[in-house]
């Protein structure tokens, strides 16, 4: 008798092994984590478990304030020509050989991006513009095509 393989309950997305992460996988756990409006630390004054033997700590709470939207870091992926990289990457090399040690791509694209939008008129897009695209953020996050 042949089995029927039927899938009850939806798939459900399994963490990626630590070898399998990037470093923005690491930040965005981050964030998750520190995005919860508190978190309880409970601190421990037995240590070596030998002498006192009831635990006598104190709760405390941390309160984070939350980002706003504006202020997150989003990850994009721009397809730009290789003279382009090629002139950011001898920028940003510059930048350090001349003492700013930490300078980096990104801090020379909000450079770039803040004088372009520097004086012009931009409209907002409207509200049906961004539900489509975050649909299609949600989608593509979660692998299902249209």
């Amino acid at each position: 008798m042949a089995k029927s393989f039927k899938q009850l309950t939806p798939k459900v997305e399994l963490p990626k092994r630590n070898s399998e992460k990037d470093i923005l996988d690491f930040l965005e756990q981050e964030k998750v984590s520190a995005n919860d409006e508190s978190v309880t630390i409970q601190s421990n004054n037995n240590t070596s478990n030998t002498s006192v033997t009831s635990n006598i700590g104190a709760d405390i709470t941390a309160q984070n304030d939350s980002v706003t939207g504006e202020d997150v870091d989003v990850r994009q992926t721009f397809i730009i020509g290789q003279q382009y990289m090629n002139r950011l990457k001898d920028f940003v090399h510059t930048k350090r050989v001349n003492g700013q040690y930490e300078y980096t791509q990104k801090q020379a694209l909000h450079e770039a991006l803040d004088r372009l939008f520097e004086g012009a008129t931009i409209e907002e897009r409207p509200a049906h513009i961004r539900q489509q695209e975050e649909t299609r953020k949600q989608r593509i996050r979660r692998g299902i095509t249209k």
